[in-house]
């Protein structure tokens, strides 16, 4: 495993890809086409026996500072488009589940709590198939 300061950085491009992901402006499979080789995830693993969720992702870059805010306005943002049938509840699943596990993610220090207890509901209670 390499050391963080030996990942690469990302690029301003696939930081703009995960800024419109968060806000739903960019798609899963484009943020995964623009982050190929340096974020990586899949839903779709078989679920080993014992578990309801099996998830991963792999992330092989360099923490942005600053990183990308998330905030209420995110959250408020995703339920809307959700509450018009814009999105597809496997859509909200991915969308919060890859803003927990990609590190260049960072929850607003204001709401912080919040929006991880949002994120989490969403991630693991709603239905990803």
């Amino acid at each position: 495993m390499k050391e963080e300061s030996q990942l690469p950085s990302l690029t301003v491009d696939q930081m703009e890809v995960l800024r419109r992901f968060a806000l739903f402006d960019a798609s899963a499979e484009e943020m995964r086409r623009s982050l190929a080789g340096v974020f990586d995830f899949n839903f779709d693993k078989k679920v080993p026996e014992g578990y309801s969720l099996y998830r991963t992702a792999n992330t092989h870059f360099r923490v942005p500072e600053p990183g990308i805010l998330v905030t209420r306005k995110h959250i408020e943002n995703a339920l809307e488009l959700k509450r018009f049938d814009l999105i597809t509840e496997r859509d909200l699943v991915v969308w919060a589940t890859v803003l927990l596990m990609n590190d260049a993610y960072a929850l607003d220090p204001a709401d912080e709590d919040l929006i991880a207890e949002w994120l989490n509901d969403i991630s693991l209670n709603l239905n990803a198939s």
